[in-house]
């Protein structure tokens, strides 16, 4: 009776050898063997690919010129990461729309790699609907970091010398000055000042291409009137960063000539 029993459980162990389940939920691709064909151990046995889609994983990474770059920007307070470099991933499709959930950091390769100068990121974002597949390219904005006491001022109102980048700023009387600026990164249409301009300082946005020096300006203060809304990524960035600029426009005086 015994022996019975233990030829029965090792028939059922044998027909269990037959089912191959995925260790992983998710979505498999084509067979690469046929029914009937003989499967070993190995890659000579390998039947299909499985790939977890909710939650997926983005990897993407960062290069030694930009890790170096944020640590002497942080080492000198003009950046600041999360704590825990708690990051929240925002990814964006190819055709600019917004994956409505947000992901996390969960794995950075310590090590740089030999053929590409970069490191390894990955973020790890729900994915309930599906609306991202494996293989699929995106991009990744991380939004967390905050740059203390920063200065934003409109990417065409910086000009481009022989050696430097200057703006116009206008002085007493109206009278604008040449202003060489270091520039840092972008943030939407806006440019971030890293040396060169003081917080409260009037610049030339429209028309700074034609100003000369000593020239007479008629100055417009374009900023939005009491009750009126701006522009999303202007407002934005001025809560963000408590930019306190004014946006002027720059033109002949009332009584001079273009010049």
């Amino acid at each position: 009776m015994l022996s019975a029993e233990g030829e029965v459980r090792t028939a059922q162990l044998n027909l269990g050898y037959t089912t191959i389940r995925s260790p992983l939920t998710g979505v498999s691709s084509f067979a690469k063997l046929q029914e009937g064909s003989y499967v070993t151990p190995g890659a000579a046995g390998l039947l299909t690919y499985v790939s977890q889609v909710d939650p997926i994983y983005i990897n993407f990474s960062l290069s030694e010129n930009e890790m170096l770059k944020f640590r002497g920007e942080i080492a000198t307070g003009q950046l600041r990461f999360p704590p825990h470099n708690n990051f929240e991933v925002e990814v964006v499709l190819a055709d600019g729309s917004q994956v409505p959930d947000r992901g996390r950091l969960d794995f950075a390769d310590f090590a740089f790699s030999e053929e590409t100068g970069t490191f390894l990121i990955r973020a790890e974002v729900a994915n309930p609907k599906g609306l991202l597949r494996p293989g699929q390219f995106v991009r990744a904005h991380l939004n967390g970091a905050v740059r203390p006491d920063a200065l934003l001022v409109p990417q065409r109102a910086v000009l481009q010398g022989s050696k430097s980048q200057y703006v116009w700023v206008i002085g007493d009387g109206g009278k604008p000055e040449q202003r060489i600026v270091e520039m840092g990164d972008w943030h939407g249409d806006d440019w971030f000042v890293t040396r060169g301009l003081r917080a409260g300082e009037r610049i030339v946005v429209d028309g700074a291409i034609r100003v000369t020096p000593e020239a007479s300006l008629r100055i417009v203060d374009t900023r939005p009137a009491a009750g009126e809304t701006s522009q999303p990524q202007r407002q934005k960035a001025a809560e963000a960063w408590s930019d306190q600029k004014e946006r002027l426009k720059a033109g002949p005086s009332g009584g001079g000539q273009a010049p």
